[in-house]
């Protein structure tokens, strides 16, 4: 099985590597990756013949005398994902590659919010999307669930938000085994966001960066040294906790609370249309989060101190811009802050949080961070 190349660190290392810095030269995975040239040709020997690899010409070497140079590149098909998102409004799932294209997808509005409906709702758009692709089912590696809800590694499983307060209480991720027949991985939709943007977004070249997700709630998520970091039981960057939702917050839910409060009846975010987003009550809530969130950059610059704030999230489109205009042009982070301010970015893979759920296993496979088994010298 493909998997099974990636229980050697090294092999984890050369692919990571080549996905997230582009073509390379096995000279230059020599320098870069410190192993010697017999383990780099022997190991990407093995990754050609597995299809992971695949070599192009070098442009640099074009129409030069002698042997021409070849450039290892990641082959996109030769690894496939399945995501599985969904909210309180929409169910979306893909069947995507390593390289982050959609091969095929479906996306349904959810009715009804029970855990085994949206379940076998998305065990059936899964084998319909195996069938439509024509893909090789013994490429696929596994699949991600994303949800809103606070991922909690304990037997509770997730804190759950309003509009799954009906779930059951038993820890959810062994659940899934009963809808599918791959490996499935599971945690909250803001950090496969914030995984999305490492590997298909805007932070591949960024070290360390934090990430706001602003859906129903808020979400947040942090990178360091380009690996998830999850704290304690998963909960950390947990940014919504430091609004008490007994207070106005800037999240999904207190806006339509905020509409609600001033006779504008709806229930769900995708139902926010445009004509309310120039409603008074709205650009008064918008003010107030500007204000809050600017605060939140704030303290997230001087704990973690990243060199990115990544904003994203399923509000409206035009909040979203409006809300990281705001927190771009402000390059003020409060008194005393001496160092140069994080950039703040704007989310280039939101519009996709099915490819979120999709990353989970391709981070759990080629991260050399994730890599859990005997360490050897050459291998």
């Amino acid at each position: 099985m493909v998997s099974s190349a990636f229980s050697k660190l090294n092999i984890r290392r050369i692919v990571s590597h080549v996905h997230r810095h582009g073509a390379s030269a096995r000279a230059a995975l020599i320098e870069e990756l410190g192993v010697t040239p017999a383990t780099i040709t022997r190991l990407t020997n093995e990754l050609l013949d597995l299809g992971i690899l695949e070599e192009i010409p070098d442009p640099a070497k074009k129409g030069k005398k002698g042997f021409p140079s070849k450039l290892l590149k990641i082959k996109p098909h030769s690894i496939l994902t399945v995501g599985i998102y969904f909210d309180p409004d929409v169910l979306r799932t893909c069947l995507a590659d390593l390289e982050g294209n959609i091969l095929a997808e479906q996306r349904f509005p959810i009715e009804n919010r029970a855990f085994n409906v949206i379940m076998e709702k998305a065990s059936r758009s899964v084998d319909v999307l195996i069938e439509q692709s024509g893909c090789n089912p013994d490429r696929i590696i596994g699949g991600g669930i994303t949800y809103p809800g606070q991922y909690i590694d304990t037997k509770q499983g997730t804190a759950k938000i309003r509009q799954f307060s009906d779930w059951p209480t038993a820890e959810l991720k062994g659940s899934f085994s009963d809808y599918f027949d791959f490996p499935m991985y599971h945690i909250n939709d803001a950090k496969a966001a914030c995984l999305a943007e490492l590997y298909y977004g805007s932070c591949k070249s960024y070290q360390n960066y934090c990430y706001v997700w602003l859906s129903y709630g808020i979400g947040g998520a942090a990178v360091i040294n380009q690996s998830l970091y999850t704290g304690h039981s998963h909960v950390a960057a947990e940014f919504g906790g430091l609004f008490p939702k007994s207070q106005p917050r800037p999240s999904g839910q207190d806006l339509l609370d905020t509409l609600k409060d001033n006779g504008v009846h709806v229930e769900r975010l995708d139902e926010i249309e445009d004509t309310h987003l120039t409603l008074p009550c709205v650009q008064d809530w918008l003010s107030r989060s500007h204000v809050q969130l600017e605060w939140l950059c704030l303290v997230i610059a001087r704990t973690f101190a990243p060199q990115a704030i990544v904003v994203g999230g399923t509000l409206a489109p035009q909040l979203l811009k409006d809300i990281y205009r705001n927190l771009a042009a402000k390059r003020e982070f409060g008194e005393d802050f001496v160092i140069d301010p994080p950039d703040i970015i704007q989310a280039a893979t939101d519009d996709n949080p099915h490819l979120g759920a999709a990353v989970l296993p391709i981070d759990a496979l080629i991260n050399p961070a994730r890599y859990s088994g005997r360490v050897f010298k050459n291998s």
